[in-house]
Formats: C-alpha cells, sequence, structure tokens
C-alpha cells in the first residue's frame, strides 16, 4: 500500500475511535524540547490528577490508601509519591473488578498480556491511553526518519486458528506491514519472505530480537544479503534486546538496531534516541525503580492516562540498571538505563544452587554472537536433567557441540546435554524464553 494512503487510512480510523494520535503526537514533538524541570512538572501535575480520580472512583485504591492513612492530598511532592504502595500483579488478577472507575471515561479496549512471565493479565484501556501509547511509537519513529504508515517487515507470532489468522491479515493490511511469523521458521519460508521484500521494499523491520533473528540467520545461511534490503532501521521490542542480536543484526542490514520498552498494560516506558538513550515518555507514564540490590533497581510504571483501571506504580517485574545522564541527543527526556532481565527470573538449579537467569546466556553469548548457534533454549527436567537446545547456524559440527557442553557444564557447574533442533516451540504470541521446563512444553 502507498505509505501516504496507509497514514491517512490509520490517522483517520483512529479519530474516528476516538484517538486522536496525530494531534497528541505533536504535543509530544513540542514537549521533548522543553527543559527537563517543565517536563516533570507536567508529568508531577498529571500524576496527582490521575491520584485524585484513583481515590475517589476506584475502591481498591481507596480502601488501601485509607487503611495506610494516605490520601492524594498528603501528596505535596513527587517524593510523598513513594508512600504509594506498589500495585502486583496478583492485585491485578485478584481484585480486577474493584480497580475499575465508577467515572470511567465511554469505550475502551481490552490489553492483554501473552504470559511470558508466568502472569496472564488483561486491562482495560481508555482511549486517551492507546492514544499516547501509540503517539509514543510514532514520536521515536521520528526520531530515525520513519513514518506512519511506511511498510514495515514484521515479526511477531501468528494465531494457529483460521479466524485468527483472518484477523491477523487485516490487521496487518491496515497497518502496511507484512508478517514472518515466529512460529514459521523454515529455510524456504524465509527466502520467500526475502524475494517479496526485494520484490515490495519495507521501510524497516519491526519486532521480537528473537523472531528477527530468526529470519536474519536463516536468510544468512542461503546467502541472502541483508543490506540489499535497504531498511532504514530495525525497530525491537517485546523481548530483552541482547548485545550480541544488535551487533548482529545492524552488521546484517548496515542500519541502526532500535530498542523500545513497555508493556500492553501500560503503553510505552522507554524508547531509544538516535544516539542510543532509552528516553522515558514522561508526559505518558511514570518510572519508579525501587531497589532490588547488586545495583539494580525493579521498575513501576504508572499509566497516567487510563482512567478506566488506573495502574499506579504497578511491578512489571523488569530490572534496569539506571542510566546517567543526559543523552547526546539533546533531548532532557530521562533515560530509562540498560534492562538486566526479569525480577525472579533466578534460576533453581538442580542441586539446589539459585543462579541468575542472565548467567546462561553469559556463559553461551559468544557461540551465539558466532553465528554458529542461531537460537537456542535450556530445558529442565524433572529428576535433574538439563538439556540445551540449540539451532544450527553456518559452522556447526559435532566438535562445537562437545566445546558447548563442556563449556555450559563447567559454567554451570551442572551436566548439560547439548540437542540440535529444527526449531523452537513457542507459546502465546511467539516470545522465546532461555530457560523453560519441560512441564511448560507439554513434556
Amino acid at each position: 500500500m502507498n505509505a501516504g494512503l496507509a497514514r491517512w487510512l490509520y490517522l483517520g480510523a483512529q479519530q474516528l475511535r476516538g484517538e486522536p494520535v496525530m494531534a497528541v503526537l505533536r504535543e509530544l514533538e513540542k514537549s521533548q524540547s522543553w527543559p527537563l524541570e517543565r517536563l516533570l512538572a507536567l508529568q508531577w501535575e498529571r500524576q496527582r490528577a490521575l491520584a485524585r480520580h484513583a481515590f475517589e472512583t476506584v475502591s481498591f485504591y481507596r480502601e488501601r490508601w485509607t487503611a495506610l492513612g494516605l490520601s492524594p492530598g498528603d501528596l505535596n511532592s513527587p517524593a510523598d509519591w513513594a508512600r504509594i504502595p506498589p500495585l502486583e500483579k496478583r492485585d491485578v488478577q485478584e481484585h480486577a473488578a474493584a480497580l475499575f472507575s465508577t467515572r470511567a471515561p465511554r469505550g475502551g479496549v481490552k490489553a492483554t498480556t501473552s504470559g511470558s512471565s508466568g502472569t496472564p493479565i488483561a486491562i482495560l484501556r481508555g482511549h486517551l491511553s492507546w492514544t499516547h501509547a501509540h503517539a509514543n511509537v510514532f514520536r521515536g519513529w521520528h526520531w530515525h526518519g520513519l513514518d506512519i504508515g511506511d511498510p514495515y517487515a514484521y515479526f511477531w507470532g501468528l494465531a494457529l486458528d483460521l479466524s485468527g489468522r483472518r484477523q491477523a491479515g487485516l490487521r496487518d493490511g491496515f497497518f502496511n506491514r507484512r508478517r514472518f511469523s515466529a512460529f514459521e521458521t523454515e529455510p524456504a519460508r524465509a527466502r520467500a519472505f526475502y524475494d517479496d521484500l526485494r520484490r515490495r521494499p519495507a521501510r524497516f523491520g519491526f519486532g521480537y530480537p528473537s523472531a528477527v533473528m530468526q529470519f536474519t540467520e536463516l536468510a544468512r545461511a542461503q546467502d541472502l544479503d541483508g543490506r540489499a534490503l535497504g531498511w532504514r532501521a530495525v525497530v525491537t521490542t517485546a523481548e530483552m534486546l541482547r548485545p550480541h542480536q544488535r551487533e548482529r543484526l545492524s552488521e546484517t542490514y548496515g542500519c541502526p538496531v532500535v530498542d523500545s520498552y513497555g508493556c500492553a498494560e501500560a503503553g510505552v516506558a522507554g524508547f531509544e534516541c538516535e544516539a542510543g538513550g532509552m528516553h522515558v515518555p514522561v508526559e505518558s507514564v511514570v518510572v519508579d525503580l525501587e531497589p532490588a540490590g547488586e545495583g539494580l533497581y525493579e521498575i513501576l510504571l504508572t499509566d497516567l492516562h487510563n482512567r478506566i483501571q488506573p495502574l499506579i506504580r504497578y511491578r512489571i517485574g523488569d530490572l534496569v540498571r539506571p542510566a546517567p545522564g543526559p543523552c547526546p541527543c539533546g533531548r532532557a527526556l530521562p533515560l530509562l538505563g540498560a534492562l538486566q532481565g526479569r525480577a525472579g527470573e533466578a534460576i533453581t538449579l538442580p542441586d539446589g544452587r539459585v543462579i541468575s537467569g542472565l548467567l546462561p546466556y553469559y556463559i553461551f553469548r559468544h557461540h551465539a554472537k558466532s553465528g554458529k548457534v542461531r537460537e537456542y533454549q535450556f530445558v529442565e527436567f524433572p529428576g535433574g536433567r538439563l538439556e540445551l537446545r540449540v539451532t544450527a547456524g553456518a559452522g556447526w559440527s559435532d566438535a562445537v557441540a562437545g566445546e558447548i557442553r563442556d563449556e555450559v557444564s563447567r559454567g554451570l557447574g551442572w551436566q548439560v546435554e547439548v540437542r540440535v533442533v529444527p526449531r523452537f516451540e513457542r507459546r502465546g504470541r511467539g516470545k522465546h524464553r532461555d530457560w523453560v521446563k519441560a512441564a511448560d512444553l507439554g513434556e
């Protein structure tokens, strides 16, 4: 579809739905040039307004805050905000009805999580919340010369039932994107997708880092030139972008790799600029950092514009190492810092030792970086058996398998078996997990 036509159709449809994306985008592109003090003053004004709305119209907050002797009148400065207790995922699951506002605006669209954290969540978000989420994505795109309506390659999951696939096809057409399914990763499909992108060029690639990497390694194995696609950027989201993935993608496509961060429940909470800083859209969200030890902080998110089911200091479960500022790009929007994985992602080995959920990656990363392995996953079986499953890349051999087995076994302090598989079992929306229980895969 022509980019201008796609842009006109999208903006018109959103306006009819009650989501004035273009108007909010214009506001965001003005406010990004404000000094930090003015940005934080606007954020604080919206925080206090949300707290008043929640206390007056949402029974869950009113009862919990009253029990603690807390009311919106006690929020006299941003420092007082930390007195509000975090909202846990189990609170959302167990008290969903009590989180609805009695003065909720009409309409709204439900946001559901994939459950990759082990806790699936559904939240009804108002149209203004969705408007800010979309506008923040497009502001981030503009930083990299991308625009609404630009055709793009989409690396995501795909429903398995016919009705779901039909709906996905309609959405893909509406957003002017072509999808490479994270569930269907055979060499022939990658070749066909690549050939289609050569015939009908896309402006950029977008999706899960693991799914973009799947396509990338399949294409490279067939000597397909990624730079010939002419992408202006690769934009990743929804999974943690590993350093080796960023390097591999940048090398393959000859363009910047841009990471973005957020969640279905609260929208965009960080977007990388052209200088590499992950900026927080403070006009739309609050990112609170709660100390988690070892220089890491757990992220608490507040959506400033959801008046239907407000999420205030919502514990998303992600860990971050704060970034120094300011950003070389010159924007005063605060920086989020480098994501370090998920809280509670610690792995308990069969002998009872607890290790960081990132340790297997750090042991294994140079093998992934070399391209000898396209993707990997640790599977833990009852009785203590650990299996490292890999999809083989160029240069794979029995010798490489033995080297990896010995190195990973030494690093973990536990015997690991290596098994080559053609693909990985993906659930939900197709996100990839480095470490899973066999039972999670139905084994």
